[in-house]
């Protein structure tokens, strides 16, 4: 059923599959207790040809079911009829590895890219560096979505405490949400912030009412409730501790719900005051998001994390990935990116190639660093050339967002963050990797042709 010249049966022939999973081992925890693990070719595998699809975790499992170009590439000799890995495995395997196993995925494309000519020495040794932002799937932070999510909250919070409510303002809420949409085209500005204020009393009044009835209820001693947990059944025992998480719960949802209930309904002034001794919420479910600002007339402001990017000299490859929280400048992730950078291909950087929002970055040897600022004259003509290349970084980053994962984060919490990236390069980089060996064998065609052509 194969054809042993399809472009998958090649590459899977170029990557050193027991030294990736030797590495991999290392990385991954193996637990005495439930089934046997997954084989690492084929989770390992099932990751590449994921980020090369942009797949999503069911699709990924389907389509390693119907495609036996995909089977033979994680390592089955004979077509499998059955369901060999569920969606939930690839999650769980995408979390147990982490970071660093995703690294060590990269690194062995990165070597594979070496020994099929792909990359050169001197590609790795200079790198183009740049930082975008990757958005996370959120809805745009607006005070009314906002404090209606916190309402909801709140009110959720009071049904688990057994809190009987007189009113959980939801008609309110929701026609005061309709009202501020039509004065905006109205331009009624004093009107909206009128409203606005109101919403913002009532969810201050459902927050009082769950915290007046768990300061009565505080006075309960933990030592109680474990002498009680010891005279009851097993049953009742693992519902006492159900409550206890379901407590837990309810205490980050409520401070969550305190802290947009305090950064609401500020000017501008007021708002950059609170921002200096307080972290803004953007989010109710993903509170990790930041508000960065990067001077684009379409998104003045995008909500996710920065994610600096590291590329090589040529050939188009993404060499290292590193994400960072609380929005450093720019600069200042130069180190941390070009460390990343050297770990994953196992060479030192001499130069990279970054534009002018690097000026006054962390890295200790100055002359590494070559921006559009530098001095002509000091330049070799080869370094002026890397110079007029260092641009080649912005259409990559455009494809990791657009046919990779990076345009919109699905993935849960700052592990979300940190891997995300990562998993839309070594899809990149598959690619690259795929359309390198189609090339070949075209020319190796052309060639053969020419040859049996009479002179």
């Amino acid at each position: 059923m194969l054809n042993k010249d399809h472009k998958i049966c090649k590459l899977a022939n170029l990557i050193n599959w027991p030294e990736l999973e030797q590495e991999l081992t290392s990385v991954s925890k193996v637990c005495a207790k439930g089934r046997n693990k997954k084989d690492l070719r084929l989770m390992s595998g099932l990751v590449m040809l994921q980020a090369m699809g942009n797949y999503s975790d069911l699709g990924t499992s389907e389509n390693f079911l119907e495609n036996h170009y995909w089977q033979h590439f994680c390592g089955f000799e004979y077509l499998v009829n059955e369901s060999a890995v569920s969606e939930t495995s690839i999650r769980r395997f995408r979390q147990e590895i982490g970071e660093e196993g995703m690294n060590i995925i990269m690194k062995c494309l990165v070597k594979v890219a070496s020994s099929t000519g792909l990359l050169k020495k001197k590609d790795l040794e200079e790198a183009i560096v740049d930082t975008t932002v990757q958005i996370k799937n959120v809805k745009y932070p607006h005070d009314a979505y906002l404090l209606e999510r916190s309402r909801k909250a709140v009110v959720d919070a009071a049904k688990e405490l057994g809190i009987k409510l007189n009113d959980t303002y939801s008609k309110f809420f929701k026609y005061t949400t309709l009202k501020l949409w039509t004065y905006k085209q109205n331009s009624k500005a004093k009107k909206r912030l009128a409203l606005m204020k109101a919403m913002k009393t009532r969810l201050g009044r459902l927050i009082r009412i769950v915290d007046k009835h768990i300061e009565k209820t505080a006075n309960i001693s933990l030592a109680e409730n474990v002498k009680l947990a010891e005279n009851v059944k097993l049953a009742e025992n693992v519902k006492l501790a159900e409550n206890v998480k379901l407590a837990e719960n309810v205490k980050s949802d409520l401070e969550k719900s305190k802290k947009i209930y305090a950064q609401t309904i500020f000017n501008k002034a007021e708002k950059a005051k609170y921002k200096e001794t307080n972290k803004m919420v953007y989010s109710f479910h993903a509170p990790e998001v930041e508000c960065i600002g990067k001077g684009k007339l379409n998104r003045p402001y995008e909500f996710g994390n920065k994610v600096s990017i590291t590329v090589s000299g040529r050939g188009n490859f993404v060499l290292g990935v590193k994400s960072f929280h609380d929005n450093p400048y720019d600069g200042h992730t130069l180190k941390q990116a070009l460390e990343a950078t050297e770990q994953v291909t196992k060479v030192e950087v001499t130069k990279s190639f970054v534009d002018n929002g690097y000026k006054g970055n962390n890295v200790s040897q100055k002359k590494k660093i070559f921006m559009p600022s530098t001095k002509r004259s000091d330049l070799s003509e080869e370094e002026k050339v890397m110079m007029k290349r260092r641009s080649a970084i912005e259409p990559i980053i455009g494809h990791l967002k657009d046919y990779g994962r990076m345009g919109r984060n699905f993935l849960r919490g700052v592990f979300g963050d940190i891997v995300n990236p990562i998993i839309s390069s070594i899809g990149l980089n598959m690619r690259n990797l795929l359309n390198f060996i189609e090339k070949e064998k075209r020319e190796m065609k052309i060639k053969l042709k020419r040859k049996a052509q009479p002179i």
